[in-house]
């Protein structure tokens, strides 16, 4: 099974649509900033958030955008603070 690894990074003026877009992607990823969140998906779970991003968006008023992270990348990620990423189905993920 082929993992991707995003960032994803958003900003909308709108309240509503923020509070909906972090309540999803916290069913996907981690958060990392206010409005910035770590995945570590599959092929399926993408295509999965991304139908689901695409329907909560507004083009014309918000910017969403999803980076793509090659594994050599992710693992020569240096961090403090938090722990590296966690796959959807390991334990402990909301």
């Amino acid at each position: 099974m082929k993992e991707l690894y995003l960032v994803i990074a958003y900003d909308t003026p709108s309240d509503s649509r923020r509070v909906k877009l972090a309540k999803l992607l916290k069913g996907f990823g981690e958060r990392r900033q206010y409005s910035l969140f770590e995945a570590r998906l599959t092929r399926e779970q993408w295509a999965h958030l991304k139908g689901k991003l695409e329907a909560l968006v507004d083009k014309n008023e918000d910017i969403l955008a999803v980076y793509f992270l090659p594994p050599e990348a992710v693992e020569r990620t240096w961090r403090i603070g938090h722990k590296g990423l966690r796959r959807l189905e390991d334990p402990e993920f909301v």
